[in-house]
């Protein structure tokens, strides 16, 4: 029997549970689910006679070593800061790990350990880092194979709202890590554009924005995301002169968000002192200037330099951010105080409907001929609980499991799912899901 470990009993993990679970009889498979809240882990794992839920400490040395060498393959959804602390007792027990989470530099550090312990360490096995990856290595070693060189790439990912659960002016609800959601952005950007480097700080990142048409979802606006560049590397394009990774949001989305920016309300570095007396308006006001006995809705509209009845107002009068409502949170940060107000405005309803969308776009020149093909991923979730977000994060997971438990990924060490004995498989099984991409091929 083989033993699996899965640290983290949140938003996302559902649907990797009952994969991992309908699995686990023909594999022959065990399933500990480990959080710190037993009572979110039992609610995963209702009793299955394969399955165990677990109170679980990641800093409990003892106890953290004592359920890793039990296991054959841990999948960890904890925050990125946190899987550092299982990869010691993976290396020490010759353990599996897999996570959605980007590579950071301290899992990198663990390539030649987790080599000679001849384990996989595989990362950014979810939606966006995950699916787009798989999806854009497809593409590319299908243009590659027929001798065709690629000229562009573009990829854009998006967790947002089902359009008819649309019922708020921003357009937008937290379908997944809330504060992330705040401080996205905040390391800047960088792309390639005509073979020349574009860096876009972050105050004028949510400005940086184009349109882009989703086949069967319509048009959304893109922020550039993070690091573009480094991934001439990772997807061995070393000399392509564009490419570029973007965030989607609903239209209008991006200039209202980098006014909050503008203002100062997204920060994280520094405490507001005795936040809880405040009220909302009290709050903006300390970052505006009033004159001539100016209200702070007046000051707001004269700094933003709009309009008192503009898109960009409302959406801000509708969080409520000039209201009389005290603030919650005590001694918070400004990034603090927003969040906490913006779940509940953007709070996720029962019935509600989450959508994700990947869309990659790669140019490419074959026999003589200049083309272009995209390729656009649209899911919708089926409630508030089983979302779409859930299943594209969850199901790379569970299938990765599977292929590592099974012996089919040979590559050992530090990886993401860039090898063909990873995406092939993973986006063949996911198509029996419904996860599967609408593609067509233009002329250019």
């Amino acid at each position: 029997m083989k033993n699996i470990l899965v640290v983290g009993a949140g938003r996302t993990v559902i649907s990797l549970i009952s994969y991992l679970l309908k699995q686990a009889q023909d594999q022959n498979w065990q399933i500990t689910v480990a959080d710190q809240s037993l009572e979110l882990a039992e609610q995963k794992t209702e009793g299955h006679p394969r399955a165990r839920a677990i109170s679980f400490d990641v800093f409990d040395v003892y106890q953290r070593g004592k359920e890793i060498s039990k296991a054959d393959v841990v999948v960890s959804l904890l925050p990125e800061t946190l899987h550092v602390h299982l990869v010691e007792d993976c290396l020490e027990n010759q353990v599996h790990l897999v996570t959605a989470s980007y590579v950071s530099d301290e899992m990198r550090k663990f390539n030649e350990r987790a080599v000679e312990s001849d384990i996989v360490l595989l990362n950014e096995m979810g939606l966006d880092p995950g699916i787009d990856h798989m999806d854009a290595m497809r593409l590319i070693t299908g243009i590659k194979d027929k001798g065709g060189t690629v000229l562009s790439l573009k990829s854009f990912g998006g967790g947002l709202i089902a359009p008819e659960c649309d019922d708020n002016p921003w357009g937008y609800k937290i379908t997944w890590n809330p504060m992330n959601v705040v401080t996205a952005g905040m390391a800047s950007a960088r792309y390639v554009k005509d073979g020349k480097l574009k860096i876009v700080p972050y105050n004028r990142l949510f400005l940086d924005t184009e349109t882009v048409e989703i086949e069967g979802a319509g048009s959304y606006e893109a922020y550039p995301n993070r690091d573009s560049i480094k991934y001439r590397k990772i997807y061995h394009l070393p000399q392509i002169p564009n490419v570029y990774r973007g965030s989607l949001r609903k239209k209008g989305f991006c200039k209202a968000w980098n006014a909050l920016i503008r203002i100062g309300l997204t920060d994280n570095r520094y405490i507001v002192p005795e936040s809880q007396r405040l009220t909302y308006e009290d709050w903006l006001s300390i970052y505006l200037t009033k004159r001539n006995g100016a209200t702070t809705r007046e000051a707001l509209k004269n700094f933003l330099k709009v309009s008192p009845n503009s898109e960009i107002m409302r959406k801000i009068e509708w969080l409520g951010l000039l209201s009389n409502k005290s603030i919650r949170l005590k001694n918070a940060t400004p990034a603090e105080i927003l969040l906490d107000l913006l779940k509940e405005k953007w709070m996720i309803k029962k019935n509600d409907r989450d959508m994700v969308i990947l869309q990659t776009e790669i140019e490419y020149k074959l026999n003589g001929r200049r083309k272009k093909i995209i390729s656009s991923f649209v899911i919708k979730g089926k409630d508030s609980e089983h979302t779409a977000m859930s299943e594209t994060v969850g199901l790379p997971l569970g299938i990765a499991v599977k292929l590592i438990l099974n012996n089919k990924i040979k590559k050992r060490g530090v990886i993401i799912p860039i090898h063909r004995d990873i995406f092939r498989p993973v986006l063949k099984e996911l198509s029996y899901y419904g996860i599967a991409p609408v593609e067509k091929v233009i002329s250019i």
